[in-house]
């Protein structure tokens, strides 16, 4: 008996170790040596921009659906920026093109042809914020200051990478001269209106063209995101969530509400099937997707125990997806989302109705297509009499990988603007441009180079959207040394740059 229960913790121990060992040898935390720019280095905001930043604010470039926009305000807000960034354009090595009326594409042509080109994207549309404007602390197109904080419509989508970059650009344009390597700056006008007729076309523009990476918005600095989590995640992402949204509807014979059958009802037939949708999620991926990276590297933050947890998905991934599934935020990361957004029936309150329709938005999980999401539903639902209709559907993209020189140069210059923060590979849950270019690159990266609080991310389309003075001068510097450490990142000097993170 004592030898059996010696050989049992035996094995027990030798399992434990090898837990351990993959926590602590193979997980390593990113290693970097890498110069902080310290606050008095830093470039400072100053009248001038914070101004141009509050113009771009007002002008209300506000996207309604497709092609369905404020096209004078489009065309206003393309004349303020032609304006106020003249001096770039003045360059001999830059050119502007204006994309389908609206969209513009900034090349910066590097002294260097050998050297693959990137690209910057960004949007200048907004969505609306009508009916929201009495619980908005100031008017959405005011650009009013309070305490730090500019208060706008799209200080935080998207005009702030936007004028962000350019700003940059002229810094870095003045300091260094003509780069290295080609730079594009694409704009799209239609983002939040689906970006087809946007950066669709500026893809389409560019062509067979190569690049080396693209950064669009995305996710960002975040604080507090875990319990026992001390230090800022800078959620880099290198995998885009696709965009499936199913109209679902039934048709009966209607009639007098004094003679209802409930059997027939259309209104009773689509909420047996909504209330089937919701108890019935789509599967999780957990530790076959791309959420795999972002929890290993979150645990090289994180103490002892749940350390090992995180290292080591493949025996635990039971117990953490009963955890972090609470989470809804969290738990989007591991599946596809379901999300009912439209329900309709009826006209008059004694008359039943003989047709009823309801909405399905899913943000589908990288290891999924729109077909087998479509699919999972009408097993889920099973019932015949109910029909659909594909409105728009847009497939997850590839995860891109976290060891090519685009991700490192972002990682690294996150690390020297935002001393503090641990950055790992996230994953981006809406739809951006991004996805347009991937025929252009198999490196695309999604990141917003500002802290944000949890609490902050429900000002995204929402009441009170603002960024601090300080965020936008981080931005600015930011986008400066991802341009300036760019053009270092040649050859020979890539390898040591990799070696350094």
């Amino acid at each position: 008996m004592n030898k059996i229960f010696t050989i049992v913790f035996f094995i027990f121990f030798l399992f434990f170790l090898l837990l351990v060992y993959r926590a602590y040898v193979i997980n390593q935390p990113c290693k970097h040596e890498i110069k902080i720019i310290e606050s008095g280095s830093k470039f400072q905001i100053n009248e001038d921009i914070l101004n141009r930043f509050k113009q771009s604010l007002k002008i209300q470039t506000v996207s309604y659906g497709q092609r369905n926009q404020n096209f004078t305000a489009l065309k206003d807000f393309i004349y303020f920026i032609q304006k106020e960034y003249k001096d770039i354009i003045a360059k001999e090595f830059v050119k502007l093109d204006i994309i389908n009326s609206f969209s513009l594409l900034y090349t910066i042509e590097g002294s260097d042809p050998t050297l693959k080109p990137y690209l910057l994207a960004a949007h200048f549309d907004v969505v609306p914020a009508d009916g929201q404007n009495d619980n908005w602390k100031f008017d959405p197109f005011s650009a009013s200051i309070d305490e730090g904080f500019i208060y706008a419509r799209g200080t935080l989508d998207d005009k702030s990478s936007m004028l962000a970059q350019l700003e940059a650009l002229r810094i870095f344009l003045k300091k260094n001269g003509q780069p290295k390597r080609t730079i594009y700056l694409a704009y799209g006008h239609d983002e939040e209106a689906s970006g087809y007729q946007g950066a669709k076309s500026i893809a389409n523009f560019l062509g067979n063209t190569s690049l080396e990476f693209v950064l669009d918005e995305g996710t960002m600095i975040v604080e507090k995101v875990l319990k026992g989590l001390d230090a800022p995640l800078a959620y880099i992402s290198s995998a885009e969530k696709g965009y499936l949204t199913v109209k679902f509807y039934v048709n009966t014979t209607g009639g007098h509400s004094s003679m209802p059958d409930p059997e027939e009802s259309p209104i009773f037939i689509v909420s047996d099937a909504i209330s089937r949708m919701k108890k019935n999620k789509h599967p999780s991926f957990l530790g076959y997707g791309p959420e795999t990276n972002l929890l290993t590297r979150i645990a090289t933050n994180l103490g002892f125990f749940q350390r090992i947890v995180l290292s080591n998905i493949w025996i635990f991934r039971p117990a953490i997806e009963f955890i972090l599934s609470k989470n809804p935020t969290i738990d989007s990361l591991f599946r596809t989302t379901t999300a009912v957004t439209i329900l309709r029936s009826g006209m008059k309150e004694n008359v039943l109705p003989s047709y009823a329709e309801f909405y399905v938005n899913h943000r589908i999980h990288s290891l999924q297509s729109c077909k087998e999401v479509l699919n999972f539903d009408l097993a889920v639902i099973n019932d015949k009499r109910i029909n659909y209709e594909i409105i728009d559907c847009s497939e997850p993209t590839k995860t891109s990988p976290i060891d090519s020189l685009g991700y490192s140069v972002i990682e690294h210059t996150a690390y020297q603007i935002f001393p503090g923060v641990s950055a790992v590979p996230g994953i981006m849950i809406a739809l951006t441009d991004s996805r347009f270019y991937t025929n252009l690159t198999d490196n695309i990266y999604r990141f917003l180079p500002i802290r944000l609080l949890n609490e902050d991310l429900k000002r995204y389309h929402g009441v009170d959207e603002r960024i601090s003075i300080k965020g936008y001068e981080d931005m600015i510097n930011f986008y400066y040394l991802l341009f300036k450490n760019t053009d270092q990142a040649n050859g020979d000097k890539f390898k040591k740059f990799k070696n350094e993170l």
